[in-house]
């Protein structure tokens, strides 16, 4: 009927009224923790904030001035960082021979850990269980105490100053091993079996059935790589001389060191710069590694 009033259910107003009495009381509640949160947040953001702050700053910048704020904005220090000898500083060759290793080694750890994750997880062999603890248990040994093995290995082999000793020592791990294994477990064994019915080989299965379920978890280990190989600095500094052979966090530590003096301005400049690739990485493979980051957590 028109003009008619909808009156509330008896108490219901009481209701909606203690219903936003908790909600405030809950938000009074939760504001120490969102304080904290928030000066750490910007204590996090602070050294960032800084390395900008210095890198698109005019004169010395903001580091070396101890303020936050520089001067004015600029590219100079960019276009310095880029227009330097190449045999002095080639800092676009750091940045490409980072990304390139740092992709090639991605791409050889998704293939051979997923086989190799495949084998132990979904074929019956003798031995494959204690195959698989060898392998894990190679997680507990550091990468240092490694170090003067492989680099007398590759020595041996004639490798160093090579792309081959900056991408064949990331080509496998056992974290990898151990994520896809936990995955390919989790697969019905209805799908293996009705391939194996229809006359499909090994390889088949895999190729065909595993990898395409595994993407997500692949993906996130593909990245996980790319990000721990393009951010290693040891490793690259002892298995190459020359400074064509040299990658972008090396190269940092070059520019870093100077000849005479640190130029700070040029160091924060080449800090933003290596920055980029991971960034644009994580942004496309984000969703994947939500995902797979997950997963993981569900698994373990």
């Amino acid at each position: 009927m028109a003009g008619a009033r909808i009156s509330l259910p008896a108490g219901r107003p009481a209701l909606v009224s203690a219903g936003r009495r908790r909600a405030r009381r809950r938000l009074v509640r939760q504001i120490p923790t969102l304080t904290v949160l928030a000066v750490a947040g910007l204590i996090m953001l602070f050294p960032a904030l800084w390395v900008l702050s210095t890198a698109f700053g005019k004169g010395s910048g903001g580091l070396a001035s101890g303020s936050l704020l520089p001067d004015g904005v600029t590219l100079a220090n960019f276009r310095g960082i880029f227009n330097v000898s190449a045999s002095q500083d080639p800092v676009l060759r750091w940045l490409l021979n980072s990304v390139g290793v740092s992709l090639a080694a991605a791409v050889l750890v998704a293939l051979i850990d997923s086989l190799a994750a495949f084998a132990l997880a979904r074929l019956s062999f003798r031995g494959s269980k204690v195959v698989f603890y060898i392998v894990v248990s190679s997680l507990m040994i550091p990468f240092i105490a490694l170090l003067l093995p492989l680099y007398l290995w590759f020595e041996y082999l004639g490798l160093l100053n090579t792309y081959g000793a900056l991408v064949l020592p990331y080509t496998a791990n056992a974290f990898g091993v151990f994520l896809l294994y936990q995955f390919f477990l989790a697969i019905p064994t209805e799908l293996q079996d009705a391939a194996i019915a229809d006359g499909a080989t090994r390889f088949q299965i895999w190729w065909r059935i595993f990898v395409p379920l595994s993407i997500g978890i692949t993906v996130t280990l593909g990245l996980l790589t790319f990000m721990g190989v393009y951010n290693d600095f040891f490793w690259p500094l002892v298995a190459t001389s020359s400074p064509t052979m040299r990658t972008i966090t090396v190269g940092i530590e070059i520019v870093a060191i100077g000849q005479y003096q640190t130029n700070y301005t040029a160091l924060m400049a080449l800090t933003v710069v290596s920055v980029i690739p991971m960034l644009v990485a994580f942004i496309f493979a984000q969703r994947r590694l939500v995902e797979g980051i997950a997963f993981a957590g569900i698994q373990g």
